[in-house]
C-alpha cells in the first residue's frame, strides 16, 4: 500500500463549540492513525528451517537475535 497523505482539514463552521471541537479532535485522531507507523520493541521471525527468532534493537542501533522455543 503506497503512502497517501491525509486530505486537508476543513474546520467545521456549524454546530456549537463542543460539537466543532469534537469534530476537530476526531479529524486529528484519524490523521494520527493514518500517518503513524507501528512501533514494536521486537519482532518474531520464522526461518526457512522452521526456527523462530526474536529480533530487537538496542539504544545504539545494534540488532540482536534470540532463538525462541515454541511449543
Amino acid at each position: 500500500m503506497a503512502f497517501q497523505p491525509p486530505a486537508p482539514f476543513i474546520a467545521p463552521v456549524s454546530g456549537d463549540a463542543e460539537q466543532r471541537l469534537a469534530q476537530m479532535a476526531d479529524a486529528l485522531s484519524r490523521k494520527q492513525d493514518r500517518t503513524s507507523e507501528p512501533v514494536y520493541s521486537s519482532v518474531m521471525l520464522i526461518a526457512p528451517n522452521g526456527a523462530t527468532w526474536r529480533v530487537s534493537v538496542d539504544s545504539t542501533g545494534a540488532l540482536s537475535t534470540t532463538q525462541v522455543v515454541r511449543s
